[in-house]
């Protein structure tokens, strides 16, 4: 079992980051015959292997009930407490999959008190004074999870003596997802109030908790510390990471600002098989490599979120919840977002049962729930087809006769005989505290008719990521995508965008190939601006 678990590349990876661990921790597990069992063996082998790779890392096992178990209030199986005597650091459930990264980096900062918290966060963390429980809910194959606990597992370790933080298995603890209505992960909970439904900027995760209620925009601390770079790359997708790339090695100072997760849409696809060099590869495992290569040259920082942007003398003053950087050029890579539905039913129960992330919400359903993909695309049949690998029962929802995807992806839906409801729409969905029924309506016919189904997972295409774009002033096109040249400049000199915010093909090649003009052109521009022999007709930002 440990050989399964924990790779023979792994366990390397393990040993060298161990060899910074500073004070011992000790790890307790706690396990229930005849409950969760598949997942009690999963933690305990997973535990017993750890010791073995340094003498940092204790590990006791216990059964519920127990003294221990009772001193320490726990009720559940498996439970793992973190340095139990030192902090408040609680998995419950097995932190397999997506989840064993945080767990190793809960490790790491038990060990040796240093978080993954900015200076801005740890001075506001200073302002907290009462006592705070923070209940992340998260799965296995969420890649957005691990970050918003490990924010929650910072806050822990700097304050050790008010701030408790519990992950929770949402597949193991079905009852706690349930009372909480977490069926979207991952969803945050401050005590019993919702913190927040998605991954939090870290600044807006750290104000929250120190608040005690919800917090959006928060205000940068340490204005006056300026930061300077040659390019600020706004997003952290395939189009900004590459273009990180190619700006250093032309020998340009560049940083990547990410709000949400670095990767974008790949980091949520389940397998992508169209990328040269790879006949097929797992989106989050494509990212972990374009990540890795973009810090081997350019700072690249997540969670961090742009507030505005504004020209002064020349330079791009960038402001985010980590203070302000400066720039002599910006490329936009921001990809898009998922378009909604917009039906009755589907805003009150997102994160219920409606869904824009089958990688992250799916595995709730693993076990035979009805679902439908609403969708046509490549996106809708890659989701009904991840999600029909899981053991959900799938139906596509399409509103045309015929399917706009790639042949390869049609020919595996009809091959494993997943059902289709062509021509058809989704009018409404219904439930009092979850998805419960859709209501369905033929195009063709005007036919109506209802379909019991527990999850809904809607993927029909995307809309542009524009807010920064708008207010900079920049042209766009009447989709709301960013209007580019042939070198990927916009509107506004020294302004460049990339990838799917200029809409157009939507694919991890086009991206990364207009990151990587976009750096080149930058280069251009700065060392002989063209326009001023030929003025650009639209004033510069400010």
């Amino acid at each position: 079992m440990k050989d399964e678990l924990i790779s023979k590349e792994v366990r390397t990876s393990l040993k060298k980051a161990f060899m910074h661990l500073i004070e011992p921790v000790a790890i307790e597990v706690y396990t229930q015959a005849g409950v969760n069992d598949s997942f009690n063996e999963t933690a305990v082998s997973f535990t017993k292997a750890l010791p073995e790779l340094t003498d940092k890392i204790k590990v006791q096992f216990h059964r519920l009930g127990d003294k221990d178990a009772q001193q320490r209030s726990v009720e559940r199986s498996p439970t793992i407490l973190i340095a139990p005597d030192k902090f408040n650091i609680r998995y419950t459930g097995s932190p397999s999959g997506e989840e064993a990264a945080s767990f190793i980096l809960a490790i790491m900062m038990a060990s040796t008190g240093k978080t993954h918290l900015s200076g801005d966060s740890r001075k506001r963390l200073e302002r907290l004074k009462e006592k705070r429980h923070i209940r992340v809910f998260v799965s296995p194959t969420c890649p957005y999870c691990p970050q918003q606990v490990i924010f929650a597992v910072s806050a822990a370790v700097e304050k050790k003596d008010l701030v408790s933080v519990e992950a929770i298995e949402i597949f193991e603890n079905p009852d706690l997802a349930e009372k909480y209505r977490a069926m979207s992960v991952p969803t945050t909970y401050m005590g019993e109030d919702l913190l927040s439904a998605g991954l939090q900027p870290e600044d807006s995760f750290i104000e929250s908790l120190v608040e005690g209620r919800p917090v959006e925009y928060v205000m940068p601390l340490g204005r006056e510390d300026m930061r300077d770079y040659d390019i600020v790359v706004i997003g952290g997708g395939p189009a900004g990471l590459t273009a990180a790339i190619y700006g250093e090695r032309s020998g340009l100072k560049c940083i990547v600002l990410e709000k949400a997760n670095v990767g974008g849409q790949i980091s949520v696809t389940p397998v992508v098989e169209n990328y040269p060099g790879f006949a097929q590869i797992a989106g989050k495992t494509l990212v972990d490599l374009m990540a890795k290569q973009t810090l081997e040259y350019s700072a690249l920082l997540q969670g961090v979120g742009v507030n505005d942007v504004k020209g002064k003398d020349g330079i791009f003053e960038v402001s985010t919840g980590r203070g302000i950087y400066r720039a002599k050029a910006l490329i936009i890579a921001t990809g898009a977002y998922s378009r909604k539905l917009n039906v009755p039913g589907e805003e009150r129960l997102a994160g219920r049962g409606v869904s824009y992330c089958a990688t992250c919400d799916g595995y709730l359903f693993k076990d035979g729930k009805q679902v439908i993909v609403a969708g046509g695309g490549n996106s809708a049949l890659t989701d009904a087809l991840y999600l029909d690998s899981l053991g959900a029962h799938v139906t596509i929802i399409h509103r045309r006769e015929v399917f706009r995807a790639e042949d390869r992806l049609q020919q595996s839906v009809f091959q494993r005989n997943i059902p289709v409801e062509w021509e058809s729409i989704v009018e409404g969905i219904t439930g009092e505290k979850r998805v419960e029924e859709v209501s369905l309506k033929n195009m063709k016919t005007g036919t109506g008719k209802t379909l019991a189904v527990q999850g809904v997972f809607v993927a029909i295409g995307y809309e542009p990521n524009n807010r920064i774009a708008k207010k900079m002033g920049l042209t766009l096109d009447k989709e709301g995508y960013i209007s580019v040249d042939a070198h990927m400049r916009t509107s506004l000199p020294y302004v460049f965008a990339a990838g799917d915010i200029t809409g157009g093909v939507k694919q991890i090649v086009t991206a990364v190939s207009q990151g990587a003009t976009a750096a080149l052109t930058v280069f251009e521009d700065i060392s002989n601006p063209y326009w001023k022999k030929n003025p650009y007709p639209i004033s510069p930002a400010g």
